[in-house]
């Protein structure tokens, strides 16, 4: 499955970048499928670090998915391939400027593995949404004044 979105997003790249940098930082709204979320290497992010993620998939099920960073270009290009939960994938954002603005491109590519390929279109459907979601509240929390550490 592939899933290319946009969204513009009222802080510049470096900005936007430096929050998806963090993620593991981000508190998680009460009732979010996002249980854990941690950086499992030490030291600042970069290329090779590994995060790990717990996310309620059904309502009796858990899944873990286990990521690292592939690319680190800050203000430009983040990436990271994943792994888990009967899935593997890789996640690229590219960050525009746009007069101090920022068009944020997130591209992805899913591949379900065993049994889950047969419930590929309702996946997709689903993660269509769950993906456009994910967007529209990175773009609420960094326009209502988050304060994003340093941007280097």
């Amino acid at each position: 499955m592939y899933f290319e979105l946009s969204i513009t997003i009222d802080r510049n790249p470096r900005e936007v970048f430096a929050f998806l940098r963090d993620k593991d930082k981000f508190p998680q709204k009460p009732g979010s499928p996002v249980l854990v979320l941690e950086q499992t290497t030490p030291g600042s992010p970069g290329v090779g670090t590994r995060y790990r993620e717990v996310v309620q998939m059904l309502p009796f099920y858990r899944g873990e998915l286990l990521s690292e960073i592939t690319c680190f270009d800050p203000g430009e290009r983040l990436e990271e391939d994943f792994e888990g939960a009967g899935m593997r994938g890789h996640l690229a954002y590219r960050f525009m400027d746009e007069e101090g603005r920022t068009l944020l491109i997130q591209q992805e590519t899913v591949e379900l593995m065993g049994i889950l390929r047969v419930l590929e279109p309702f996946i997709k459907r689903a993660l269509s949404r769950q993906l456009w979601m994910r967007l529209e509240g990175i773009k609420d929390v960094l326009e209502a004044g988050w304060i994003v550490a340093d941007q280097s």
